[in-house]
């Protein structure tokens, strides 16, 4: 069974913890701060629904700017994102 978008939020909110990071919750996704940039679950549709397939973990620059990478584990995001600041 692929992994929802649920599961990459539930997913990211525990590396969060883990590390000691903090995130907050837009609606239902989660955004992680980690040092100068965001982490969030990405999806394959525009209009994205808990139930839908994760594509991955996207690194923002800005809650609105990507930097283009999308990694396909919380945890390596987060150290991708810690290691650019």
């Amino acid at each position: 069974m692929p992994m929802t978008l649920e599961d990459g939020c539930f997913s990211l909110k525990l590396e969060c913890a883990l590390r000691d990071l903090g995130f907050v919750e837009i609606g239902w996704s989660v955004v992680a701060h980690a040092g100068l940039y965001y982490v969030s679950p990405a999806s394959f549709t525009p209009t994205p629904d808990l139930s839908d397939e994760i594509l991955g973990f996207q690194i923002l620059e800005t809650y609105h700017s990507a930097l283009g990478h999308i990694v396909p584990t919380a945890k390596r995001a987060l150290d991708i994102a810690l290691n650019l600041t």
